[in-house]
Order: structure tokens, then sequence, then C-alpha cells
């Protein structure tokens, strides 16, 4: 075959080849596991856990969505409050390290409540000398708010200022930018994670300034953005559904809540959820921190009808 056809077939036989394909990414989803005010312990079911994950799930990351420390009362005093932190690092971070498992979080009211100056003071002091080994976008405003990206820019992951109620008009504006920038679009999923829910799951907490306040408009822009998922703790009932078209995840915890209107179903949860980005989807495997006893989906609430709701049961997300 003469050469000169050769180099002119070549770019049509490159461009025919298919496409490598992106390996699932593992992401364990944990969160919502303080102790009471001030407590420097955990429960038994978070040590549970963390050995779970790095010996038996071995995930890519840990993605928490906030409550790591039992702060947010102004009778604590600031080297309580470094002395949370410490316990966090011993009890979940470090061993999480030292398992080559990066830990990637939102902070919630607890850690970092909008009203509690001193919490988020003693909260960035923390996250500046514990800086997860990620590949940040936008970091300016760590450790509140930040974009990263996973398994070699296949995943990218928006951590929104969810502490409180409000996630305002500038806060909506950057989530939008971060989805539009160039690591965001060239993500094969979208991920954000904030503590606060956009529609009640729980029981205890189905009431205003416990659900995102203008959570339609914050929607809107993940909709927009593609985000296969948000992420959300605070409620501590775990269930995987869809609010309009967005698929939330309510990550449960460590000390878990009733449903709205399903009483008698609190547990504690911890979430392995593998992510395809190829096929812009993820599935999930929850089980029972307590007993290590897997939940079925199709055991919970087909539909919860809290505040911002209603949210729709789903098997996958995609």
């Amino acid at each position: 075959m003469p050469r000169l056809f050769l180099l002119l077939l070549l770019p049509l036989l490159l461009s025919a080849a298919p496409p490598v394909a992106q390996p699932p990414v593992r992401v364990a989803i944990l969160g919502d596991f303080n102790g009471p005010y001030g407590s420097t312990t955990y429960p038994p079911a978070l040590g549970r856990s963390i050995t779970r994950i790095t010996q038996e799930w071995q995930p890519d990351a840990v993605l928490s969505a906030g409550d790591l420390i039992g702060g947010q009362k102004a009778s604590l005093t600031d080297a309580q409050v470094r002395a949370m932190w410490a316990a966090f690092d011993r009890d979940v971070r470090r061993p999480l390290a030292d398992a080559g498992i990066p830990f990637v979080f939102t902070l919630g009211n607890h850690d970092a409540s909008p009203a509690a100056p001193r919490d988020r003071r003693e909260a960035r002091a923390y996250w500046a000398a514990h800086v997860p080994d990620v590949t940040y976008t936008d970091r300016a405003a760590f450790p509140f708010r930040s974009s990263f990206t996973l398994a070699d820019g296949s995943v990218f992951v928006a951590s929104l200022d969810a502490s409180g109620p409000d996630v305002d008009a500038a806060q909506r504006a950057w989530l939008a930018a971060q989805l539009a920038s160039a690591p965001a679009r060239a993500a094969g999923i979208r991920l954000v994670v904030g503590h606060l829910p956009l529609a009640g799951v729980s029981a205890d907490k189905n009431r205003p300034g416990e659900v995102i306040r203008d959570a339609d408009a914050l929607r809107q822009v993940m909709e927009a953005g593609d985000v296969l998922l948000y992420v959300h703790g605070h409620h501590a009932a775990y269930y995987p559904g869809r609010l309009g078209r967005l698929n939330v995840l309510s990550s449960g915890g460590i000390g878990g809540r009733d449903y709205v209107g399903h009483p008698g179903t609190a547990r504690s949860t911890i979430t392995l959820l593998t992510l395809v980005p190829g096929e812009h989807r993820a599935i999930f495997e929850t089980v029972d921190a307590d007993t290590g006893a897997t939940i079925r989906t199709e055991t919970l609430p087909a539909r919860i009808d809290g505040r911002g709701g209603p949210l729709l049961r789903v098997g996958e997300f995609r």
C-alpha cells in the first residue's frame, strides 16, 4: 500500500478508534457522626465503619456531608473545640490517610455554623494544616467552599457552604461558574455536596431553617450544570431519591432519624457509591453501620413528602 495513502488514512483510523473507557470510581459516603456537644469520643459504629472502609471497601475517596465534630455551643472553650478536631484526626482522618484514602467534605452546622465565628475559625485552622490530597479547581474559600476532581479528572465535585439554610445568589453564581469550568465539563460525572438538604427527609428536621431556603433556585443551577447527584447530610436519614430532574442522596449518619411520615425507621448507615463516568450513572450499596446488614433499596419508602418535596425513591442514579 503506497505510503502516501497510509498517511492519508491514518487520521481516519485514529478517529474511528473507540475512546478509552474511564474505570468506575468508588466513593464511600460517611457523615453526621458527631457526638454530643464537646465530645472527644465517637460511637462504636463509626470505628466499625472506618474499618470497613479501609480494609474491605478501599474506595478512591471518602466524601462527607459534614457534622464531623460536636460544636455549635457557645459555652465550649477554644481548647474544647480543638480537642474535638484532634479526636476527629485521630479516629477518622488519620486512619483513612494511612490507608491512602483522602477524606473530602463539606462542613456542617456542628463544624462551622454561620452563627458561630469561633467554630469557623477553628475549622479553618484545622483544615489549613490537613488539606486533602486531591486536585483542586478552586479552594479560595476552603474549607467552607471548594471544587476538586477525583480519579484523574473523571469526577468533578463542588462543595458548597450549606452549613446553614442560606445559599445565596452569590454562591449559586459561584456554583454555576464551577460547573461551567473546563475541569467540570471534562469530567464524566459532576457531583455537588452540601450539608443541608433541598427537601425534608427526617421528621425531626422537617421544618424551616433545617432545609435550604430558595432550594428551587439552587436545584435549577445543578440541573443546568448536568449534575448527576447532590449529596447532603443534616437530616441523618439515608435516602436515595429524585427531586425534579435532580438525583439527591440523603447520606444518613451514625445515629439516624425517622423518615417524615414513617416512625420507627431510624438507623445508622454508611454507603459505597460506585460512579461510572463513561455512562454518567452511579450505583450504591448501603449497610446498617450497627449490624453490618445490607439495606435493600426496595424496603425504603417509595416517596417522602417532606418540606420542599416530594422525594421519589430511585434504585440507581442516572
